[in-house]
């Protein structure tokens, strides 16, 4: 494990992982500080915790031991990942019997810091090589994923970047050799969004998907070939099909690649 920079015990955890072992790690945003999660998760009135906290300068705290479950993603509404554990009837086993929670400083609608970015693929590496975790969008996921009412971790984190550097740490843990240097990351560190809303023709079946740019995010619904979708603006940095990265988004902050549509009417 990567070496803790505050310890900072939170009281609010289940003892032990109900037969459960970790089996994926959720990444979160706090909406607000790190020395103000670090006071809420240690309040004896929040009743939430996380195992990890990022700050943007890099800092990395724990609150909860990963023998335990931290009270992270109990909480589930309409699911879209592949790895949630049905236990019949319509209902999941809790998910944080079998997740690694990972708060992040900062807010939903603000670009996450290099450093930020370094040091969670770093402890996202060492995650996945001590508890056997494969290193991709179906094991590393955002809390969104899990309780659909949330935006979490929001639309400025690139599952695509981070997840690249937490394989070249695994990488350089593996074969022993040394870590990657940090530096500037490069590709798209936030999504930069133009805002100008619109109407696009639909070319063909089209899925809308959940608050990324990106086939890896769940589907919400599919426009079918023929219809008119509304947008409120675009971005120019998702994730690239046949070499074109223009996504739109509607209202509810969902996204839809625009390589399927045509004309704006």
């Amino acid at each position: 494990m990567i070496p803790v920079d505050k310890q900072v015990p939170s009281p609010h955890f289940t003892k032990g992982r109900k037969s459960f072992k970790p089996e994926a790690i959720v990444v979160h945003i706090m909406e607000g500080t790190l020395v103000g999660t670090d006071a809420w998760f240690r309040d004896p009135i929040s009743k939430v915790s996380a195992h990890f906290g990022i700050g943007k300068n890099g800092e990395l705290h724990q609150y909860v031991d990963l023998a335990n479950s931290a009270w992270h993603a109990g909480r589930v509404n309409k699911p879209t990942w592949v790895g949630m554990k049905a236990a019949g009837n319509g209902t999941f086993y809790n998910p944080n019997y079998y997740t690694i929670g990972i708060e992040h400083e900062g807010f939903g609608q603000t670009p996450w810091s290099d450093r930020m970015y370094h040091k969670s693929a770093e402890l996202i590496a060492h995650l996945c090589v001590d508890f056997h975790i494969p290193l991709d969008r179906a094991h590393v996921v955002g809390h969104h994923e899990i309780y659909s009412l949330k935006s979490c971790p929001g639309q400025h984190v690139n599952f695509n970047i981070l997840l690249d550097l937490a394989r070249q740490h695994r990488t350089a843990l593996v074969d022993g050799t040394a870590p990657p240097t940090p530096a500037p990351v490069s590709g798209i560190p936030a999504l930069q969004e133009e805002k100008k809303s619109g109407s696009v023709r639909v070319l063909k079946n089209l899925n809308i998907r959940r608050k990324a740019p990106t086939t890896s995010a769940g589907i919400v619904s599919t426009a079918p070939a023929g219809s008119t979708l509304a947008f409120e603006g675009w971005v120019t940095n998702g994730q690239p099909i046949q070499g074109n990265r223009k996504w739109y988004f509607n209202q509810d902050g969902d996204y839809f690649w625009s390589g399927a549509t045509g004309e704006v009417v």
